[in-house]
């Protein structure tokens, strides 16, 4: 079941976790799978071939909490774009369940805290109040209230 975490990352008080792993062959929670497919959707990244160029963007992912083949492909495309931009992990096509310092063994961010500073670049103040957020889907909404801070609203200007 997707979660809050609070945490000690420079940058973020808080971070969405998944309980399960979400991958093929893997137990694909639906609220879990809904919460990649949902900060896929605000880090805005695309999905690219080498002969055609962009192909897929994933600010047009369906949100549904189901692990099909195009939550598949933008899993690996996002991994694909972090590699590019020098922020290595494990490629295997898998999102796992981070501890709350966020890290490895081996000293590396997992990939769901990757996601969550993607969504944050990304969407800023929309990302920290995702269990708030009406755009939410209720399903993950309600997984992710318990333990989240409603972060103040920034300033109009």
């Amino acid at each position: 079941m997707a979660y809050t975490m609070v945490t000690d990352l420079t940058g973020m008080h808080q971070v969405y976790n998944v309980s399960f792993p979400v991958g093929t062959k893997m137990p694909n929670v639906r609220d879990d799978v809904m919460l990649v497919q949902t900060l896929m959707k605000l880090a805005r990244f695309s999905r690219a071939t080498p002969a055609l160029g962009p192909v897929e963007r994933s600010a047009d992912i369906t949100v549904d909490g189901y692990f099909g083949p195009q939550t598949k492909r933008m899993i690996v495309a996002f991994e694909d774009d972090q590699r590019i931009n020098r922020r290595l992990f494990v490629a295997d096509g898998i999102v796992e369940p981070a501890p709350k310092d966020g890290f490895t063994k081996s000293g590396l961010l997992y990939k769901i805290i990757h996601m969550n500073r993607a969504a944050l670049r990304a969407s800023g103040w929309v990302h920290g109040s995702l269990p708030f957020h009406e755009d939410t889907h209720p399903l993950l909404r309600q997984a992710l209230l318990k333990g989240a801070v409603r972060p103040p609203r920034p300033p109009r200007i």
